[in-house]
């Protein structure tokens, strides 16, 4: 059954591992699959051309090579100090728009996450419905360390994911969550030996659902919430742009993106 579909996106590979269920593979191993910026305006149409495809019951989301995915690239984030905030915000408000696509899609989504899910990275597996890591998973949201905001959605997303509380905590110290952890405050709902094998198992299953009752279950969930999602990365593309702004920016993004490389 597994066949490819190419999505006309390097650092894409998309894939259908089982009938109704389509999985994208952000596919930068050597970079832990950091989103450049042939990812990030690509994803978003990937994903709206998955979501249209009536074919397609259950989308997975997964990394290459052992990770998830490490965030923005770093020279993305560096090209963004140059720009006016009008550029600014076309592009953030353009490439953050993978994580309200997934989360605002009528069919259900599974994050596969092994190795590192940070900054967009956390963003998009807390956008996926159902999240299934090892025992190597780890997120974190270290914007604070660049004197930057969360991103992606992350305000938003991890706030409906562990409380408002806690998100504040995890945000505020940009902390390490390990795999058990991440499991115990609801960042993960179980954690297997092979997330992605479990990820088409689970797919397969809610594949077999009727579509228009999965719609209708997504859609009273999200009733249920507050703010939008859009309005909440909306807020965090203006706060973005005054951070990218701040003298303290350049420092902090210089001496963590040197720490980065050194790895």
């Amino acid at each position: 059954m597994d066949r490819s579909i190419d999505p006309g996106v390097a650092g894409l590979r998309v894939s259908v591992p089982a009938a109704g269920v389509a999985m994208i593979e952000l596919d930068r191993p050597a970079r832990r699959n950091a989103l450049d910026r042939a990812m990030l305006d690509g994803l978003p149409l990937v994903l709206r051309r998955l979501d249209a495809d009536d074919e397609v019951r259950v989308i997975v989301l997964t990394g290459a090579g052992g990770s998830f995915c490490a965030g923005g690239d770093l020279d993305v984030i560096g090209d963004l100090v140059g720009e006016s905030p009008q550029q600014a915000r076309q592009r953030m408000a353009r490439e953050f728009s993978s994580t309200s696509v997934l989360a605002s899609s009528d069919k259900p989504t599974i994050a596969a996450i092994e190795g590192a899910a940070v900054g967009a990275g956390m963003g998009l597996a807390l956008a996926c419905d159902v999240r299934l890591g090892s025992g190597t998973t780890r997120f974190s949201s270290p914007f604070v360390k660049m004197a930057l905001v969360p991103d992606f959605g992350v305000s938003w997303l991890l706030a409906q994911a562990v409380g408002a509380g806690r998100a504040a905590e995890i945000a505020l110290t940009g902390r390490t969550i390990l795999a058990a952890e991440a499991l115990r405050i609801g960042l993960l709902d179980s954690i297997v030996d092979d997330p992605v094998a479990a990820a088409v198992a689970k797919g397969e299953l809610l594949a077999a659902a009727p579509p228009h009752v999965c719609r209708a279950t997504k859609r009273l969930i999200r009733a249920a919430r507050g703010r939008s999602l859009d309005e909440a990365i909306d807020l965090e593309i203006d706060e973005q742009i005054l951070a990218l702004r701040h003298e303290e920016f350049d420092r902090r993004w210089r001496a963590w993106s040197e720490q980065i490389r050194r790895r």
